[in-house]
């Protein structure tokens, strides 16, 4: 049993840090973002409300998050199962019923009082299992069609929140089970393996295609459907009265408000009710109109730097099984720094997907901290196998 002293000292340094700046940095902001709305939208009497709950969602998530690093990555694949298959179980037994909606929703959950956000949760856990089925594949003596179990699961939890109405977390789900499933390694006799995942790197590439162009080949009168209205989303502030041009034209103008060293903190003018989903999904543009460009680019670097961290440690593993589960969690990460960024500043159509430890959320936060401790978990048992190579190393030399 790894020892507590184990765990503090052979933790990811840099990481933990950044992630802790990102975090706790992003709790004041949100409080900055919602002050106004808090109180004129929200009606919850207090500018705070917001701030506090992330507060709580963040001590809350460390405390998980403790828990996690205890746990070793040998008892992955049964607990990523297990998890996967009881969200699965919780969402078919929730919308079971009436799957097919017909608008974008998210698809919540309740408990506790709270709500609940299960696609983030069955995002974090199916990569786990994608990485620990695929990480031991190579072992198993019977493997013909076992591979397509993981991408069975991943095709049910992606049709169930799909038809659920939440096409943001649809889309993510769909492009990170492909990619995590692309840097398999396979052997040259996996034809069929191959061959999808030439399909999944074609499917990848026209549905970004279609994110982009495929406003200029649809119907128009399809486009003004509650489902595809999104897809336009070219010169928002020309369709300023609509829902597809309101949200990113205010999110414009805050930038150019902001300028290059920003407007100043608690100055945002677009944080006056100007915006909607100030503290969420566009909370970046208000923190380019209060702290400028170039925090924004800081902001931005920062996630870089933390991509790479996730991605060495991806790198450093002695065991296929953790370097596919920090692959995964890198592009998971990636993925929603991608979307959110490139939605905002209207390089791709919205799709309410939150800004890492920025944006104000309880399923997201939880699971991303939680998703970063895994990757502390295989950082500390990379570090306590090398030391345990060398030492054996130098005792054998020795013996010589």
């Amino acid at each position: 049993m790894m020892k507590k002293n184990d765990i503090l000292k052979n933790l990811n340094k840099p990481l933990l840090i950044m992630s802790l700046i990102y975090a706790i940095g992003g709790a004041f902001l949100i409080l900055n973002a919602s002050s106004i709305s808090s109180v004129l939208i929200y009606g919850t009497g207090t500018p705070y409300y917001f701030f506090e709950r992330q507060l709580i969602i963040i001590g809350v998530s460390l405390l998980g998050a403790y828990v996690v690093l205890k746990i070793p990555t040998s008892y992955y694949k049964l607990l990523s199962l297990f998890a996967t298959l009881g969200f699965i179980f919780l969402l078919l037994t929730a919308y079971g019923s009436s799957l097919i909606k017909s608008g974008v929703q998210e698809v919540t959950l309740s408990l506790f009082g709270g709500s609940l956000q299960p696609a983030e949760f069955l995002k974090v856990f199916i990569v786990m299992y994608m990485g620990s089925f695929y990480g031991t594949w190579a072992n198993i003596k019977h493997r013909k069609w076992t591979f397509l179990i993981p991408l069975s699961i991943c095709f049910v939890a992606f049709v169930i929140i799909a038809l659920a109405g939440d096409y943001g977390s649809a889309a993510i789900m769909l492009a990170l089970f492909a990619l995590v499933f692309i840097v398999v390694p396979t052997n040259k006799e996996e034809k069929l393996i191959k061959v999808l995942k030439y399909t999944a790197v074609i499917g990848l590439i026209l549905s970004i295609l279609f994110l982009k162009f495929g406003y200029k080949i649809l119907p128009e009168n399809k486009l003004n459907s509650g489902r595809l209205n999104r897809l336009v989303y070219t010169n928002p502030c020309d369709r300023y009265e609509e829902n597809s041009g309101y949200q990113v034209c205010n999110g414009y103008i805050a930038i150019n408000n902001g300028g290059i060293f920003g407007s100043g903190i608690g100055e945002s003018v677009q944080k006056y009710l100007y915006l909607p989903a100030s503290h969420t999904d566009f909370i970046f543009p208000i923190i380019v109109e209060e702290l400028g460009v170039l925090v924004g680019i800081l902001i931005i670097l920062g996630y870089v730097y933390m991509i790479y961290l996730i991605f060495k440690v991806a790198t450093s593993t002695y065991k296929l099984q953790n370097s596919l589960i920090c692959y995964g969690i890198g592009i998971y990460f990636l993925l929603h720094i991608f979307v959110n960024l490139c939605g905002v500043l209207g390089i791709i159509p919205l799709t309410g997907v939150p800004l890492p430890f920025l944006s104000y959320g309880g399923s997201f936060c939880m699971t991303l901290i939680g998703a970063f401790a895994v990757v502390q978990r295989i950082h500390i048992e990379n570090k306590i196998e090398k030391n345990n190579r060398e030492i054996k190393n130098i005792v054998n030399n020795q013996k010589i």
